[in-house]
């Protein structure tokens, strides 16, 4: 047993980076829902706006890392430990920054069409969202282990869909003759949509991990 976690046993927690961290997983779920919303609807020349909006979004989730490594820094009794709020911050801050990559190639690419399969991983990336603030919520207390264990079962479900997705799409793309600069395009958005997948389950497989250290 580590000496934070007995520290916890006996004196208050600090409930600030319990705080900013679920400002941090709602902010990733607005950013997620943004982007669908968004990249759904098609507009190439909303790109720009949408990549802005996303940059807002992105900033705000770097405030919420910022100031928890910055709290980590001041503060002796922590409510998990250490390495677990530091990994949680900076995975939770992954998935926006990787929203706003997306954002970028579509701007930075000219991207005039997306293939319609895409229209089915965003989503998935919604969903997997979604269980993501009620899984940080559970850290406070770790009273609902099962429910939050199941939360990251159906999450890793999620991405297993958006792999098979992902899989079909490369498959179509290639089994067509089409412009080279259109495949390259294509690809691109492809492969950052399925790492945000990837960053998504991350997230998930670290609360698990914190919830088999600190409960």
């Amino acid at each position: 047993m580590s000496l934070n976690t007995l520290i916890r046993r006996v004196k208050p927690r600090e409930t600030v980076f319990f705080d900013l961290l679920e400002a941090s997983a709602a902010n990733l779920l607005d950013a997620t829902c943004y982007f669908d919303v968004s990249f759904r609807k098609g507009q190439p020349g909303e790109w720009g706006p949408m990549r802005d909006r996303m940059k807002v979004l992105e900033h705000k989730g770097d405030d919420f890392t910022v100031e928890i490594m910055d709290r980590l820094n001041r503060t002796f009794a922590l409510p998990l430990e250490r390495e677990d709020i530091i990994t949680l911050a900076h995975v939770l801050d992954d998935v926006v920054d990787g929203l706003y990559a997306l954002c970028e190639v579509l701007v930075l690419y000219k991207v005039d069409s997306v293939p319609e399969v895409t229209h089915e991983i965003s989503p998935l990336m919604v969903q997997a969202a979604r269980e993501i603030p009620p899984l940080i919520e559970g850290l406070r207390t770790f009273s609902q282990t099962a429910e939050m264990r199941d939360r990251v079962m159906l999450m890793t479900e999620i991405e297993n869909q958006a792999d098979a997705i992902y899989n079909r799409a490369l498959a179509e793309l290639f089994s067509i003759p089409r412009d080279p600069v259109t495949v390259i395009k294509w690809k691109e958005i492809l492969d950052h949509m399925e790492e945000t997948c990837d960053r998504l389950e991350l997230v998930a497989k670290v609360v698990s991990s914190t919830i088999m250290r600190n409960a």
